[in-house]
């Protein structure tokens, strides 16, 4: 189980969680970076690294930018900015990972539908009728939309590598008397089912691109994989609503998602490894491969020697399983770590002290010494050709300026193609 592009190269990558890409490209923060806007140089920079899929936030995550400011209206320079980056990122090479939607409140967030539609709790936006169809008519009012840029539609923009339901899809678990932490069972199911029609209603708007969940992947309280939760014998992850495999064991999620918090769970790098092995087994069994979407650790300082004690040893961690994966033709296939925010550039830069525990800078050890170096390994991997599978035509030109993006991921077999675009082929080890 394997990702492949369009000429049947296998597909395998180190990436990297950005964070307000839409502010920085739109100008209302941060400042000129080596000349270049931040974003700008953000891509420029990851270009260079070979850090090849970026997974960013379609969303605003300041409030001063929402990407909607109530259902079907949206902020013209919010989309704009997506264009750009998205043209931008398409001209370097690069592919993004489309974040729909965030959970942990904020614009474009669960709470904002909850609020629209008087609902009691941001909880019940999995269940009301009338967010879930506002959610529909953001799923494809986004498949849609044309760029303003380069004149792609983005269901046919190759640069967009897939699309994630949400940031962490859960519920909210707010003590032992939540309903959750009473029964776990029964929010999962909601959960599933709210993950089960919008992939289904995704996959009907825009058939060229992969899409996953977003989510942490916590097992569900009946999950054989209970036990390799973090803290199992705490129901806190039962009550998040996740269950990994049937959240993805279903046909309209391409691929394997997870997270790593080593800080908010409190676990080792022990435990990091044996939660990537679970997910591997997991995913294999599901006959889909698998990228740990998110992993960061906090640093108390952004001095060498702090990162090297406090978060090298987990992106040592992190790394060292794809390296091994990839050696061994397993699941793992890519990896993106958190963070890369392109405002931050010193303790002058807005939002030093709230997020510059969570910047890896691209000078530091974590990138020179462990990220570096696994891209370029995951690099040489895609020019590794999958037998028995047949290269794809060329898509149709856009209207817009050319790009030098191929063409689009999205889902096929080794034997057929759909939208004369591929990312994945799961026919492989």
């Amino acid at each position: 189980m394997r990702f492949v592009d369009e000429d049947c190269r296998e597909w395998a990558f180190v990436g990297a969680n950005t964070w307000r890409m839409l502010e920085a490209q739109s100008g209302i923060i941060g400042v000129t970076v080596n000349g270049k806007n931040p974003a700008t140089n953000l891509l420029d920079s990851a270009a260079a690294l070979n850090i090849s899929v970026l997974r960013v936030f379609a969303t605003g995550t300041t409030p001063e930018l929402p990407l909607q400011t109530k259902p079907g209206v949206y902020n013209e320079v919010a989309l704009k900015a997506l264009d750009s980056v998205l043209a931008d990122a398409s001209a370097r090479g690069l592919r993004l990972v489309l974040i729909l939607a965030r959970n942990w409140g904020g614009p474009d967030s669960r709470a904002a539908y909850a609020s629209w539609n008087g609902l009691p709790s941001p909880d019940d936006f999995y269940t009301s009728e009338a967010a879930r169809t506002e959610y529909k008519g953001h799923l494809r009012f986004m498949t849609s939309r044309v760029n303003s840029v380069n004149g792609r539609t983005y269901r046919d923009d190759p640069t967009i590598f897939s699309w994630n339901l949400m940031n962490e899809p859960r519920y909210f678990l707010n003590g032992t008397d939540d309903p959750c932490a009473q029964d776990p069972t029964s929010c999962a199911a909601k959960l599933q089912n709210w993950i089960a029609e919008m992939s289904a209603f995704l996959k009907q708007e825009d058939p060229n691109h992969l899409v996953t969940v977003g989510e942490e992947g916590f097992f569900g309280k009946n999950s054989s994989y209970a036990g390799d939760n973090p803290q199992p014998s705490s129901s806190w992850s039962y009550a998040t609503g996740q269950d990994f495999v049937p959240n993805h064991n279903i046909p309209t999620i391409d691929y394997g998602g997870i997270h790593i918090w080593p800080d908010n769970w409190n676990v080792s790098t022990d435990f990091i490894s044996s939660w990537i092995a679970a997910h591997m087994k997991a995913a294999a069994e599901m006959k889909k491969p698998l990228v740990v979407e998110e992993f960061g650790k906090n640093v108390t300082d952004q001095d060498p020697a702090t990162i090297e004690r406090e978060r090298n040893p987990v992106f040592k961690t992190v790394a060292g399983a794809l390296n091994s994966s990839l050696q061994n033709g397993d699941v793992l296939r890519g990896i993106k770590y958190w963070m890369w925010d392109p405002v931050l550039v010193d303790k002058s830069s807005p939002g030093w002290s709230n997020y510059s525990q969570d910047q890896v800078f691209p000078s530091s050890s974590t990138m020179q010494t462990i990220l570096y170096p696994t891209a370029q390994l995951a690099a040489k991997y895609r020019l590794t050709q999958v037998p028995g599978c047949t290269p794809q035509a060329a898509p149709a030109t856009p209207t817009g300026p050319a790009t030098a993006a191929g063409p689009a991921p999205a889902v096929t077999a080794a034997s057929r193609t759909i939208g004369r675009r591929r990312l994945l082929e799961r026919g492989g080890a």
